[in-house]
């Protein structure tokens, strides 16, 4: 795994280049091609690609962004088509999970914490 695959922390990528303007911009897309998601056959065929982009986390006070080439598949068993689905990001959402758990974290410490009520 690259030096920049290690700071994101998504072993199934392959970084493609980074760039660095007002913020980190990662451009990546995946290792390998999937199982087919719907019968589980190996022999697939890419369709089309698409970019994804994605929050992902700060590198000191400046955000990482991903930019995913994410696959179209198309099963040649059971001629159905599906998107590449990567570890930690769900499916249509535009953050990961690492800047979703970073979002709660930065809030929780911000909130006070409610009284229980009980007066001494």
């Amino acid at each position: 795994m690259s030096h920049a695959g290690l700071i994101l922390g998504l072993a199934e990528l392959e970084v493609e280049r980074v760039g660095h303007n007002d913020a980190f911009s990662v451009y990546a897309k995946p290792k390998q091609r999937p199982c087919c998601i719907h019968c589980g056959h190996d022999h697939l065929r890419v369709k089309a690609t698409y970019q994804r982009t994605l929050k992902h986390t700060r590198q000191g006070n400046q955000l990482i962004t991903l930019y995913l080439r994410s696959p179209k598949h198309h099963c040649q068993r059971c001629g159905r088509y599906f998107r590449h689905r990567f570890k930690d990001v769900r499916p249509r959402y535009r953050a990961s999970e690492a800047f979703h758990l970073e979002v709660f974290e930065a809030h929780e410490a911000v909130s006070p914490r409610p009284s229980c009520g009980v007066l001494i």
